[in-house]
């Protein structure tokens, strides 16, 4: 801090301003001060108000070393002379403190206003901070009560930035239609008939949990001595898992959630007790990306679980492939099944590059590294080379199908041709003309319970909706201050991979659609 005649400067050092050590020695000189007018002088006592035409109301303060002036009494007797009254007058503090602070307003008015300066600027400074600061509050608020384990490794302000963990649900479909026939009973037969119904089936759902509970306490040992295995005495369960809608697209991307809801099935589900239903519509999409889907079918089976797929619209090239893992397909009458076959399609720009003046170059390490290309005059060899990989890939695809389901003529059905529901019933593909919500309510009304299975992303509030973006913005803008409160020392540095840019795009798909 240095003070001159005219102005007043703060210097900056390291790019902070000592705004808080300023502060300190401000308020310690003020508390200096308040000690010195209080302590340092004479003991005080309040002597009266007194009221004249400038001063409403001024507290008078008299040392009391020296008797009151006011007081007659004591000059009278001759304790006091008169002469020495006037040296005894009362010392007015709140007159003393205003001529002070006027007579060092010049010099303090202009260290006032540069601090004020500095301090608005150094706030300004810590803006960020401050609303990552109340961010951190808010968001510890709307934190409060869910669950601790899906924000498990997000990091920053405790998964703020970051997206939620997808939940996994299950839904009973035997309740589901429960709701559906109370509300069907009330309206027929009236409130009475409908309360009558809603006790009797909260008796029977709780007589299952009872029975479920007391399955899961009895040990193996006790049940083998007794003769009889208590799984026997409970309902069958189906569970159902779904791709569809979203999740159907060229590149599979559905298999990332249906591998998840499989992997639960297996580690719950009872081969004695249990099969599984999936609800299937997909045209097909990527080599890749249906036989991962396939895959994880595969699992089911290898698990010991009775798979059962159902198709309402359509199951064509990668989605047949994944209609072959079950044990048993069924079709609504009007599904389009069918499209065993490989298709690949490629643009070639070569021409047009060349008549802009414009030349690609790629450099390669193995003779077939690169085929077809769009940026390559295709020559016979690699057409050639091109023919033979789509060839072996549908030799694969056949004999998957055939290992399936061997009683399909897999050369009649191999041609890329597509059956509608009777037909490919006849040619073996399917085997059985029905749609999945007549599937799933005959398992209903056999007893068993139905229960759908799904992961699905959380969703946010308007609030935390806001939240993110904000967070979104201060890791942009403010990486240093992120990384520090998500407990780093300095924000990841991020290297390019030379490798990332060299994957070949997967030109092969089942289907053209």
């Amino acid at each position: 801090l240095r003070t001159g005649s005219s102005s007043l400067h703060f210097h900056r050092q390291h790019g902070r301003t000592p705004v808080m050590r300023i502060s300190v020695l401000i308020v310690a000189a003020v508390t200096v001060l308040g000690v010195a007018a209080v302590f340092v002088m004479p003991s005080v006592r309040v002597s009266g108000h007194r009221h004249d035409s400038q001063h409403r109301s001024r507290a008078r303060f008299a040392l009391t070393s020296w008797p009151n002036r006011n007081d007659k009494s004591c000059i009278t007797c001759g304790a006091i002379p008169e002469s020495a009254v006037g040296s005894a007058a009362g010392f007015d503090f709140g007159q003393w403190w205003s001529g002070l602070v006027q007579s060092a307003m010049p010099t303090l008015r202009p260290m006032w206003e540069g601090y004020v300066l500095e301090v608005g600027k150094s706030l300004a400074d810590w803006t960020p901070v401050l609303i990552i600061v109340i961010l951190f509050f808010i968001r510890a608020i709307l934190k409060d009560g869910s669950d601790g384990e899906d924000d498990q490794g997000a990091g920053f302000m405790f998964g703020m930035g970051k997206k939620k963990q997808p939940k996994l649900t299950v839904t009973s479909l035997n309740r589901q239609m429960d709701r559906y026939t109370l509300s069907l009973t009330q309206a027929t037969k009236g409130k009475t008939e409908a309360q009558k119904l809603k006790t009797h089936l909260t008796e029977g759902y709780t007589e299952l949990q009872q029975a479920e509970a007391s399955s899961a306490a009895t040990e193996p040992s006790q049940a083998s001595k007794s003769g009889k295995d208590s799984q026997d005495s409970l309902p069958r369960r189906v569970w159902v898992l779904e791709f569809q809608d979203k999740r159907n697209d060229v590149q599979a991307s559905g298999a990332k959630q249906l591998r998840e809801e499989i992997s639960a099935v297996i580690m719950f589900a009872d081969p004695a007790r249990d099969e599984v239903v999936l609800r299937l519509d997909s045209g097909g999409g990527t080599v890749t990306g249906y036989g991962l889907a396939g895959a994880q079918l595969m699992r089911l089976r290898d698990a010991g679980l009775h798979l059962t797929v159902a198709i309402d619209q359509v199951a064509a090239s990668g989605g047949y492939l994944m209609a072959c893992t079950a044990h048993r397909i069924i079709c609504s009458p009007f599904a389009i099944i069918g499209s065993i076959g490989v298709v690949q399609e490629l643009p070639i720009v070569f021409d047009r590059l060349q008549r802009e003046g414009i030349q690609f170059e790629t450099t390669t390490a193995g003779k077939f590294k690169r085929t077809l290309t769009p940026f390559k005059q295709p020559t016979e060899e690699d057409r050639k080379k091109n023919k033979e990989d789509i060839e072996d890939v549908l030799r694969v695809f056949k004999e998957f199908v055939s290992s399936s389901r061997p009683s399909v003529d897999i050369d009649a059905v191999a041609t890329g041709d597509t059956w509608i529901g009777p037909l490919a019933k006849e040619q073996g593909l399917v085997d059985e003309l029905k749609t999945s919500d007549t599937l799933l309510l005959d398992h209903i009304r056999d007893g068993r319970q139905v229960l759908s299975v799904g992961l699905a992303e959380q969703s946010s509030s308007p609030l935390e909706s806001v939240l993110q973006g904000a967070m979104e913005t201060v890791n942009t803008r403010f990486p240093a201050v992120a990384a520090a409160f998500s407990g780093q020392m300095s924000p990841p540095v991020q290297y390019p991979s030379p490798m990332a840019e060299m994957r070949s795009p997967n030109w092969m798909i089942y289907h053209g659609d």
